[in-house]
């Protein structure tokens, strides 16, 4: 079937989201209001209650890294004493930071770079970042939260998990009682409530999206899904979010009822693509994809965004805000990664499995190994490994990665579509 391809019209929106986003970050520093950054997932609803601008520095590196500035910045990084191995996303906002702190000129970063942090907030949930948030607590002499992530394998049964709830709101109730002090203000539950409501009709809504790919042809690729992730985590918990998936909802539904995709003409192979994106060649690997007709349709990762609990956050917001950080796709054990994306295979009817490894991103690539082997023993599909990184261009090659494309693309030729239009 041939179909119709198009951009998404909706992103034409995205970057004044996220301008709007950058620009009140800044005008609350310049008034004086209290800006903390905050490591992923944790609870800003929290945070903004209570009259504290919030910032999610690893998404700024993500930013960079599209942007293609990230090695630059890595490398002021290294200079300054910080690992090579440690996570490039996280190497640069350091580098990043490293300007600010020496008052070089910023406008090579985008949106002028971000503010120096008045608090500092920690949910360890990746390796190494609470020693990074440690070592930012030392450097900008600030004050740093901490609430630790427990990770629940896959033996742990209800009462275990619902142990490790408990414990985890004690942390967090530790926090509000410290910020309460600090600002001089009480958290207003109703008002976390009414964050965490909007939240989940956000993130209901971009599950909505995602699963309009298992439609063949798919009107939504995987690198538009890594695109638009952004006003989840940016406008978190707002209307705008809503509203911007409400309109990509909208828009999907009548791609789908019309034919039309991001991609090709004619989608021959439906493809699983494993780990982050490499944001500094997303335009590079859809060419290269499309040259073969085929499509990356589904990503673990993307539904990292979006899932939430079924606790009741009108009635318990503390609750849901807590298992909104551990009941997460990416928290539990090897056997439940397995099967989760076991069934995004059969669901999104997928005819190979690209794995992309990124070299200093441990928290995505602890079990990789074990996890393709199972893949392939129970899917029986092809699979090729791509190595690179999420930001830094040192770890990436375009000659590997092509040959490595073409390879995989002639077994799938040999094979024959079992998902896509040709089957």
């Amino acid at each position: 079937m041939i179909a119709e391809v198009r951009p998404i019209k909706v992103t034409e929106k995205l970057p004044g989201l996220v301008d709007k986003y950058w620009q009140d970050v800044w005008a609350s520093k310049k008034d004086g209001k209290l800006v903390a950054w905050c490591s992923g997932r944790f609870p800003f609803h929290l945070l903004r209650d209570l009259g504290i601008t919030t910032v999610w520095p690893e998404g700024y590196g993500i930013t960079c890294g599209a942007a293609g500035v990230s090695t630059d910045l890595c490398q002021r990084a290294e200079a300054a004493g910080y690992s090579p191995d440690l996570c490039s996303v996280v190497r640069t906002f350091i580098g990043g930071s490293l300007s600010n702190q020496q008052s070089e000129v910023s406008v090579a970063l985008p949106y002028g770079g971000f503010p120096q942090p008045d608090l500092l907030f920690c949910y360890t949930y990746c390796p190494g970042i609470y020693k990074m948030w440690e070592e930012y607590s030392r450097v900008y002499n600030v004050p740093l939260w901490v609430v630790e992530e427990p990770y629940l394998n896959d033996a742990l049964g209800k009462e275990e998990i619902s142990y490790h709830i408990n414990n985890v709101m004690e942390e967090l109730q530790a926090v509000i009682k410290d910020v309460e002090k600090l600002t001089g203000r009480r958290l207003d539950y109703d008002r976390v409530s009414e964050s965490l409501v909007l939240e989940r009709e956000a993130g209901r809504l971009w599950w909505d999206c995602l699963e309009m790919s298992k439609n063949i042809p798919a009107p939504f690729s995987v690198f538009d899904a890594q695109t638009h992730m952004f006003p989840y985590y940016m406008q978190r918990g707002r209307i705008e979010a809503v509203d911007y998936y409400k309109e990509l909802k909208a828009e999907l539904t009548d791609r789908t009822a019309h034919n039309i995709m991001t991609m090709v003409p004619e989608e021959k192979y439906r493809l699983y693509w494993d780990n982050l994106p490499i944001y500094h060649k997303i335009e590079d690997h859809i060419k290269k994809f499309a040259s073969y007709g085929a499509v990356p349709v589904v990503a673990q990762y993307s539904f990292f965004f979006g899932f939430f609990p079924d606790s009741d956050p009108e009635k318990n917001p503390l609750k849901t805000s807590v298992e909104l950080l551990m009941l997460n796709p990416f928290n539990r054990g090897l056997k439940g990664k397995i099967d989760s994306i076991a069934r995004l295979v059969e669901d999104y009817k997928v005819d190979g499995l690209v794995m992309q490894r990124s070299r200093t991103c441990q928290r995505v690539n602890i079990g990789q190994d074990d996890i393709i082997e199972a893949l392939t023993k129970k899917t029986g599909l092809p699979v090729v490994i791509i190595e690179g990184d999420n930001c830094d261009t040192r770890l990436y090659s375009d000659s590997e990665f092509n040959s490595k494309i073409d390879a995989f693309m002639e077994i799938l030729e040999q094979r024959g579509s079992k998902g896509g239009t040709n089957g």
